[in-house]
């Protein structure tokens, strides 16, 4: 496209980028639908360019202890992702004030969103979220609890039409039991669709030196690790002192750069921070 860019210009333009008499001429007729052509290719061109963004909002409750759902909102819309993955999401619960905390963020954000149950809790219900500027094509929630009575955990697998491209997206918040998580894990990879332009975010609430950061990364690539050795952690957010948020990618997600958030309120929004990355699709 460079190229043809140089020998549109030399051969049509003055250097002063006006357009010659030959060329007034000449585009009437030969060059006309050519010039047509490479205009409505620049006008429908499509960025393969996409943000993500994972993050735990707490149900809206800061390291102040207060609950603000529009000061996480101002956390997200300094990024302006096109995807996001949110865990800790209430539903009508009573401490939230019987908030729909999904649609909320989608309304303030200007994004489709889909409230994910993992559990019936006070009121209302518990889980995580997917907010999508891409239409979402399909979502499936699948339940990862466990015979030990803990809390209740899912994961959700969405599909997006990103243009030019199509995702699969799964977000999923793991339990605190080391047992527990490797039990969830070994689900999540056993339904793990066979895509490899797939990405899986969330809390994990394990760090890279465990044995279920282990199992993930024999089949996802840890996508912060493509940037430094040694990411900044994730939690609390005030002070953070473990990494336990990750976005971890298929084959065929090339990832372009970790995107910093510049909030003024990102360490006190909630209590984890957020992981952001723009990508493209192989």
């Amino acid at each position: 496209m460079k190229t043809i860019q140089k020998i549109w210009t030399a051969a049509l333009f003055l250097p002063n980028g006006s357009l010659t008499d030959k060329t007034m001429k000449l585009t009437r007729f030969k060059y006309l639908p050519l010039l047509l052509i490479l205009l409505l290719s620049a006008c429908t061109q499509v960025s393969n360019k996409h943000t993500i963004m994972t993050y735990n909002i707490r149900h809206g409750v800061g390291m102040d202890r207060v609950l603000d759902l529009e000061r996480v909102a101002r956390v997200i819309a300094s990024v302006d992702p096109d995807i996001l993955v949110l865990n800790e999401v209430d539903e009508r619960t009573q401490r939230s004030m019987g908030v729909a905390q999904t649609d909320s963020l989608a309304k303030l954000l200007n994004l489709q969103g889909r409230f994910c149950r993992s559990i019936d809790y006070d009121g209302g219900f518990y889980g995580n979220a997917l907010l999508s500027r891409y239409p979402i094509l399909d979502l499936q929630i699948i339940d990862l609890s466990t015979d030990n009575l803990l809390e209740g955990r899912s994961v959700f697998i969405a599909t997006l039409l990103a243009e030019p491209d199509t995702l699969k997206i799964l977000g999923t918040h793991l339990g605190l039991d080391r047992t527990e998580q490797i039990q969830q894990i070994n689900n999540i990879l056993s339904i793990l669709p066979e895509t490899r332009n797939l990405i899986l975010s969330g809390d994990f609430n394990l760090e890279s030196n465990s044995e279920g950061y282990s199992h993930l990364t024999e089949r996802l690539r840890d996508s912060y690790l493509e940037f430094s050795n040694s990411p900044a952690n994730t939690f609390p957010a005030d002070d953070p002192q473990r990494r336990i948020d990750y976005i971890f990618i298929g084959s065929m997600i090339e990832p372009e750069h970790i995107n910093p958030v510049k909030s003024t309120v990102v360490n006190v929004a909630s209590d984890h921070l957020p992981q952001v990355l723009t990508f493209k699709v192989n």
